[in-house]
C-alpha cells in the first residue's frame, strides 16, 4: 500500500461545525494548521496555569466566575488529507435560504460515508442576476460539514465556438473564489476530444489571470491514449493544463450477456496516467473517478458494480503509486439508470464508507 500524499492544492480541512468566520485557519496548509492549533493550545494551558490570580486582575468588578476557555477544535487526522468523495452531490445547482436544512442533511449523510470533497454544479443563470449570493448557501453548508467543494458552473458558457470566453467563470469566481470550502473549479469535461494542448494551456492561463488562487480541475479521458492518437494530434500532456487532473475508466460492463470487470485495462489506465501526469507536471495532482452507475443504453452497456467489486476497484486503484485523490462517479445524475444516491444502491453506498476505512484510513 502506498503512503498517502497530502493534498497540495489547498483542500478544505475544516472540521464539522466550522463556519466561514474560521477562515483564519482554513487557508493554511495542514501542517500550518496543526502548528497554529498547537501554539493556541500552549497559550491556553499557560493562561490556565496562572489560576485565579490572572482572572482576578483582568476581570471587571462585580464579574462572576470567569467563563471556561473553550477547547480548540483540532483538525482531522492526517489520513483525512487524502481527497475522497463523490461527483455531483446535490440534485440542485441554485439554492434558497430555506434549502439549508435539506442541504445539511445530505452533506451529513455523505460525511458519514467519509466523504471529504464533492464535485457540485452551480447555476450559471445566476450570473448578473443580483442573486449570486445564492451560490454561497451550498458552500457555507459544506464548510459547516467539513466537506470541500470542487465547483462547476452549469450550463457552461466558456466556449463561444471559436475561442474561450471566461466572462461567466470570472463573475462566478469573484463571488466564490475565496470561500474556505472551495477546493477547485471544474474547467472542462473530456477536453482532449475538442481542444489541443495549446488551447488547453490558453484556457488554464486565462483562468489563472482571473483567479490565480483557485486550482483548475479537468475531467479527462485516458490522457495516455491521446498521447498516441493519430486522430487527435497535438494532445501531448504538459504543465499549465490542470492542477487536478482527474481521469476515469469504467470497467463494469455487460458483454454477450455476461458481467465483465476489466481489471487489467483498469490498472493499465491508472498506472499510465499517474506516471504521465507526475512526470510532465510534478506540481499537478492525479485523481481517479471510480464507476458507481449503470447505463444499459450506452454502447459499452455499463452495469452497476456490486459492493464487493467497488471495494476491489478501490483497493486496486489506491495501490497504484501517484494516485492523489479518489471520487466515486456519480452520486446524483439524471442520465443514468442507477447512481449512488438511488435507494437500490444502499449497499454500494456502504461500500463507499468501507473502502475508505480499509484502504485510506488504515493506509500506512
Amino acid at each position: 500500500m502506498r503512503s498517502l500524499r497530502v493534498f497540495k492544492v489547498n483542500l478544505f480541512y475544516g472540521a464539522a461545525g466550522a463556519t466561514h468566520a474560521d477562515a483564519g485557519l482554513a487557508g493554511q496548509s495542514p501542517l500550518q494548521s496543526h502548528r497554529s492549533l498547537f501554539l493556541l493550545l500552549l497559550i491556553i494551558l499557560a493562561l490556565a496555569g496562572c489560576g485565579t490570580d490572572l482572572a482576578t486582575r483582568t476581570a471587571p468588578l462585580n464579574a462572576g466566575p470567569a467563563s471556561p476557555v473553550p477547547e480548540p477544535t483540532l483538525a482531522p487526522p492526517p489520513s483525512q488529507a487524502f481527497p475522497y468523495g463523490v461527483v455531483y452531490a446535490d440534485p440542485q445547482s441554485a439554492w434558497q435560504e430555506t434549502d439549508r436544512p435539506a442541504i445539511r442533511e445530505r452533506l451529513e449523510a455523505l460525511r458519514a460515508l467519509h466523504v471529504n470533497v464533492v464535485v457540485q454544479t452551480f447555476d450559471s443563470r445566476l450570473v448578473d442576476s443580483g442573486e449570486e449570493a445564492r451560490w454561497l448557501i451550498y458552500l457555507d453548508e459544506a464548510e459547516r460539514a467539513g466537506i470541500g467543494v470542487i465547483a462547476r458552473l452549469w450550463p457552461p458558457n466558456d466556449w463561444n465556438g471559436t475561442s474561450f470566453d471566461l466572462t461567466y467563470v470570472g463573475r462566478f469566481l469573484q463571488v466564490v473564489g475565496d470561500h474556505p470550502a472551495l477546493v477547485a473549479y471544474v474547467g472542462l469535461h473530456e477536453p482532449q476530444e475538442d481542444f489541443t494542448s495549446e488551447q488547453l494551456r490558453a484556457f488554464y492561463r486565462g483562468l489563472k489571470e482571473i483567479a490565480p488562487q483557485v486550482p483548475i480541475f479537468h475531467f479527462n479521458n485516458d490522457l495516455s491514449r491521446f498521447e498516441r492518437s493519430l486522430r487527435y494530434p497535438g494532445r501531448d500532456f504538459s504543465d499549465d493544463i490542470c492542477d487536478i487532473c482527474a481521469v476515469f475508466y469504467y470497467p463494469f460492463r455487460i458483454e454477450n450477456g455476461q458481467t465483465v470487470f476489466e481489471r487489467q485495462e483498469l490498472l493499465a489506465v491508472v498506472s499510465a496516467n499517474a506516471e504521465l501526469v507526475h512526470a510532465r507536471d510534478p506540481d499537478a495532482q492525479f485523481w481517479f473517478l471510480g464507476q458507481a452507475f449503470a447505463d444499459a443504453d450506452n454502447p459499452h452497456a455499463f452495469r452497476a458494480p456490486a459492493p464487493e467489486e467497488m471495494l476491489e476497484l478501490a483497493r486496486m486503484v489506491l495501490d497504484v503509486p501517484g494516485v492523489d485523490g479518489f471520487l466515486w462517479y456519480p452520486y446524483q445524475h439524471g442520465a443514468y439508470d442507477l447512481v449512488l444516491s438511488d435507494p437500490e444502491m444502499a449497499s454500494q453506498r456502504q461500500a463507499v464508507r468501507e473502502a475508505y476505512e480499509r484502504y485510506v484510513e488504515r493506509a500506512p
